[in-house]
């Protein structure tokens, strides 16, 4: 496989990791939080230990999504007969212009990180109050889910859709 190849490729590669990882975060985690009723103390107990996978989930999130803005800034600067933002050729520039727009999406995932990382630090700091449903580990939980799929509804997904659509106007 030639560099060039490989670079184009890479962006996408890099967002479908993550857009996985968010998939794969949703799929084990609600579980915890959408049972009945009677459970909920159970998991107020074990969310905070649960809560461990931060690191491995930093750890990911830290080198994808770079690895993702990086190699979509280098196709937008390896002007080539395939992608030019300033070529002449409708397909360069379609191709450039869904590079950028992956790139704009995956910094956007970073935004949410704030409120994503203070309701994922409380519940492990588990200052849970089990007679507060609004306030306790599992409520929180259910915040940072919706957080975590608006967040791939409105970054993760967009950005690993300009990535295919550049790669397949790139490259063919």
């Amino acid at each position: 496989m030639s560099a060039i190849v490989f670079l184009r490729v890479a962006p996408l590669l890099a967002a479908t990791s993550s857009l996985t990882f968010t998939i794969c975060e949703d799929m084990f985690i609600r579980p915890l939080v959408t049972y009945r009723p009677d459970l909920r103390p159970h998991a107020n107990r074990i969310l905070p230990a649960h809560g461990q996978w931060i690191w491995g989930g930093l750890s990911i999130i830290f080198s994808m999504y770079p690895i993702s803005i990086a190699t979509a800034a280098a196709n937008l600067a390896a002007r080539d007969d395939m992608v030019d933002i300033m070529g002449f050729g409708t397909r360069q520039r379609i191709a450039a212009g869904f590079y950028a727009a992956g790139l704009l999406f995956s910094v956007l995932h970073f935004p949410f990180g704030k409120r994503a990382m203070h309701l994922l630090w409380t519940i492990r700091n588990d200052k849970n109050n089990d007679d507060d449903i609004k306030g306790d580990n599992s409520a929180l939980m259910a915040a940072w889910l919706r957080v975590n799929a608006v967040r791939g509804l409105v970054a993760d997904f967009p950005g690993w859709a300009c990535y295919l659509v550049a790669l397949v106007v790139g490259t063919i």
